[in-house]
C-alpha cells in the first residue's frame, strides 16, 4: 500500500471503527452497571445486565485491537513511531486508559461497574484527538533521537494513568457527596448507612485496619437493597445538577478556551470553528458530569473510589518523574542545556509539583478525604493545561508538538 492509502486506513481504524466500538462498549457497560443494582423479584441479577457486560467486554477488546492497529498502520504511514504530535499522544493516552481498565480494573480488581466511565474517558480523549488531528508525516530533526521514544512513551503512559485516576477521583467526589447527604438525612438509620458514610470520612490512602473497601461495599449494598428506588433517588438528589453543570462548565472552560484562542490566532472569525470546538468540549463535559450524577447510586463506595484514585496516582507519579528527568537529558542533547524554563518544561514541572503535593498531603494527614480529592482534580487540570494550553497557545521550543 502507498503511504496515502496507509494514512487513510489508519484514520478509518481510529475513526469511525475504534471510536464506534469503544462508544458502544461504554453504553453496554453503563447499562450493565445499572442492571446489576436492580435485582429481579427472585433476587437474581437481570440476565440482560450480565449479557450487556459480556458484550461490553468483547466490544472493548475489539476497540482496543482496532486502536492498536491504527497505531501500527500510522507507524508504517509515517515511517516512524507515532510519538510526534498531540493527535498521536492522545491516541496512546486513550489506549492506555482502555488497557488499564480491561487488564487491571476488570481483570484484576473485578470492578466492571467502573469500566463504563473509563471508556467514557477514553472516548472523550479520542474525540479531543480529532480536534487536533495531524496527517502522518516526518518529524523535525530535533525529535529524531533515541531519547524521544523513552521520554515520550513515559510521559504519555503516565498521562494515561493520571486520566484513569481523574475518573476515579471525580466519581469519588460525587459519591462522597451523596453518602454524606444520606448520613445527614437518616440519623439513627440502618447500621449499614451509618457505617458506610462514617468510613467515607477516613483517610483512605491506606484502608483503615478496622474495615476495608469491601466491607463498605457490603454496607452500601445492604442499604440499597433495603431502600431500592428511594435510596437511589436520595443519592441523586444530594447532588444539585445545576451546581454540577455550572462547576463542570467553569472547570472545563479553564482549559478548553485554548481551542478558541488557537482558532483566532489562525485567522478564524470570532465565532468560527475555534469557538465551535470550545463550546462543544464544554457541552460534552457537562453531559458527562450529569451522566456521572445519574450513576452515583450504582458506583462503588466513596472509600473504594478514593483508594483507587490514590493508588493510581501513586503508581503514575514515579513514571512522570522519570519522564521529566529523561526530558532534561534529551534537552541537553538537543539544545545544550538540561533546563531552560521553556513553557512546556515549566508547566511539566508544575504538574509534577501538583501531584507531589497531593501525595504529600495524603501521607501527612494534613489534608484528607474531599480536600485531597479536590487537590487531585486541580493537579489533573494543571496536566491538561500543560498538554493543551502550552502546546496550542504558548510558543516555545516545544511548539512542534
Amino acid at each position: 500500500m502507498t503511504q496515502p492509502e496507509l494514512a487513510e486506513l489508519s484514520r478509518f481504524l481510529f475513526e469511525p471503527l475504534a471510536l464506534s466500538l469503544l462508544t458502544v462498549s461504554m453504553v453496554a457497560y453503563l447499562y450493565a452497571m445499572s442492571a446489576r443494582h436492580v435485582p429481579r423479584p427472585d433476587g437474581t441479577v437481570a440476565t440482560s445486565g450480565r449479557r450487556a457486560e459480556q458484550a461490553g467486554f468483547v466490544l472493548a477488546v475489539l476497540g482496543t485491537i482496532a486502536l492498536a492497529a491504527h497505531i501500527v498502520v500510522r507507524t508504517l504511514a509515517a515511517e516512524r513511531m507515532p510519538l510526534g504530535n498531540m493527535f498521536e499522544f492522545s491516541t496512546i493516552i486513550a489506549l492506555t486508559t482502555v488497557v488499564v481498565g480491561l487488564v487491571v480494573v476488570v481483570g484484576r480488581l473485578k470492578r466492571p461497574d467502573l469500566m463504563g466511565f473509563l471508556l467514557l474517558g477514553a472516548v472523550l480523549t479520542m474525540g479531543a484527538a480529532l480536534l487536533v488531528y495531524t496527517e502522518p508525516g516526518p518529524l523535525q530533526q530535533v525529535l529524531g533521537t533515541s531519547w524521544r521514544a523513552i521520554h515520550v512513551s513515559a510521559i504519555v503512559f503516565a498521562a494515561g494513568l493520571f486520566t484513569v485516576a481523574f475518573v476515579f477521583g471525580a466519581l469519588y467526589l460525587l459519591r462522597d457527596t451523596a453518602e454524606r447527604h444520606l448520613r445527614a438525612s437518616m440519623p439513627g438509620g440502618s447500621v449499614g448507612a451509618a457505617r458506610a458514610v462514617d468510613l467515607a470520612d477516613d483517610d483512605l490512602g491506606t484502608v483503615p485496619q478496622r474495615t476495608s473497601p469491601d466491607t463498605v461495599e457490603g454496607d452500601v449494598a445492604e442499604l440499597e437493597e433495603q431502600f431500592g428506588k428511594e435510596h437511589r433517588r436520595r443519592m441523586r438528589a444530594a447532588i444539585d445538577p445545576v451546581r454540577l453543570a455550572v462547576g463542570t462548565l467553569l472547570g472545563t472552560s479553564a482549559v478548553s478556551w485554548v481551542f478558541w484562542v488557537e482558532g483566532l490566532r489562525a485567522g478564524q472569525d470570532l465565532f468560527g470553528s475555534g469557538f465551535t470546538r470550545f463550546v462543544t468540549v464544554d457541552i460534552v463535559m457537562v453531559l458527562a458530569a450529569l451522566l456521572a450524577r445519574w450513576a452515583v447510586p450504582y458506583l462503588p463506595s466513596a472509600a473504594t473510589l478514593d483508594a483507587m484514585a490514590y493508588r493510581t496516582i501513586a503508581f503514575a507519579f514515579p513514571i512522570w518523574s522519570f519522564a521529566v528527568i529523561t526530558g532534561a537529558i534529551w534537552a541537553e542533547q538537543s539544545w545544550g542545556r538540561y533546563w531552560g524554563w521553556d513553557p512546556k518544561e515549566t508547566s511539566a514541572f508544575l504538574t509534577w509539583v501538583a501531584y507531589a503535593g497531593y501525595l504529600h498531603a495524603r501521607a501527612t494527614r494534613g489534608m484528607k478525604g474531599r480536600n485531597a480529592g479536590w487537590l487531585a482534580i486541580l493537579a489533573f487540570g494543571v496536566l491538561m493545561f500543560t498538554y493543551y494550553g502550552v502546546n496550542l497557545v504558548i510558543s516555545g521550543l516545544h511548539s512542534y508538538a
